[in-house]
């Protein structure tokens, strides 16, 4: 297993719904169940079961309300990982959501996977 074999996107303020809608349209596919395939790879998008019912710190990521895993499903998959994890959070990003990415390559993605964009709100 490689370190491009798995990564997990936790997001808040979006529902699950629309983080489906949103990323059935950056890939022009669409949800079967709660997978939808984009070329190697397999996002899937559920609501987080770490997640409390009520409201949450926007600090307190790992308990964001939706949770996104991207895994790949054959070797080549493993090479589109950055790029396609990069495209998810820019997307969600400019939809006004906050999204901190979780993997062994966050180092390559904008951001450093969202976590700098965090520090740096709670910083200004």
């Amino acid at each position: 297993m490689s370190r491009y074999s798995y990564c997990r996107i936790l997001v808040t303020n979006i529902t699950v719904d629309e983080t489906r809608r949103l990323l059935g349209s950056l890939f022009d596919g669409a949800f079967v169940r709660n997978a939808l395939s984009v070329g190697e790879m397999e996002i899937e998008v559920r609501r987080n079961p770490a997640a409390p019912s009520g409201g949450v710190e926007s600090d307190d990521f790992v308990r964001w309300p939706v949770q996104i895993e991207t895994e790949p499903v054959t070797p080549h998959g493993e090479t589109a990982a950055v790029d396609t994890v990069s495209r998810i959070l820019e997307s969600l990003w400019g939809s006004q959501a906050q999204a901190v990415a979780a993997c062994d390559f966050e180092d390559e993605l904008p951001w450093k996977g969202g976590i700098q964009r965090l520090r740096e709100s709670d910083d200004g």
